[in-house]
């Protein structure tokens, strides 16, 4: 598959819609994602910004609508794009009775991913869990197992990174942990999408801020026209449901 160009769009995302029952929460969502760039996704509690996500990320099926990855149909190209997606979520999932070595092997052999062992080593020296690394998981706090997760992203190398509401819960050496591994995505070409409503952990980080209203994308904002006390703003009065 060919490799996009920074101008070119990773993943797009055309006519997506999502009905749960009667109600329809997502009516046409259209969206790129391009190599090199961090967005923010606002919107109103109920909005379904985590729905997006969902869809985005193969834990839910949309009702209408196609997404295009490097082109081609996702459908077409199930593994590679799985391959390409890490993403974390309010849920977070390991295996309790095993330490987190034994999770990162687990999840790790699940992807084609070269030096399995000599990645999981550097990923647990990187958040911090070196020593916490053979302790069962059902054993660690939700800090860790945060860090954990982000463990998990590291040795999978994901394309697309899809984050909703990372920062909860990380104390301020977690969160320039995760930021610096943000970072990390963008500078080897990958695209990253972001919830949150910290925005004083992710100002600096993003390339634009995305806007999720009645279930359409309004409208958009490069980073060069937003100011942190606005977007601040903004995203205290998207606290409030519709």
């Amino acid at each position: 598959m060919n490799k996009p160009q920074q101008n070119q769009s990773f993943l797009s995302i055309r006519g997506i819609q999502k009905y749960f029952g009667y109600k329809q929460v997502l009516k046409s969502i259209d969206l790129d994602f391009h190599p090199q760039q961090v967005s923010l996704l606002i919107g109103k509690n109920g909005a379904g910004k985590s729905t997006l996500v969902k869809i985005l990320t193969g834990l839910m099926r949309q009702t209408g609508g196609e997404m295009l990855y490097n082109g081609a149909k996702v459908q077409d190209c199930v593994a590679d794009y799985r391959n390409a997606v890490g993403v974390i979520s309010h849920e977070i999932r390991f295996y309790g009775d095993l330490t987190g070595r034994e999770n990162l092997e687990f999840f790790g052999k699940l992807r084609p991913i070269e030096n399995l062992n000599d990645s999981i080593e550097l990923a647990l020296i990187e958040t911090g869990l070196q020593r916490a690394a053979d302790a069962p998981v059902k054993t660690y706090s939700s800090g860790m197992s945060k860090r954990l997760n982000i463990a998990r992203l590291m040795i999978s190398n994901p394309k697309l990174l899809f984050l909703d509401e990372p920062y909860s819960g990380l104390d301020f050496d977690s969160i320039e942990m995760l930021n610096d591994y943000i970072d990390s995505v963008r500078q080897k070409g990958g695209a990253v999408l972001l919830i949150s409503h910290q925005v004083d952990s992710c100002f600096d980080h993003i390339d634009r801020a995305v806007y999720l209203v009645n279930g359409i994308i309004s409208h958009q904002i490069p980073k060069s026209e937003l100011q942190r006390e606005d977007l601040q703003k903004q995203l205290q009065l998207t606290a409030n449901p519709e």
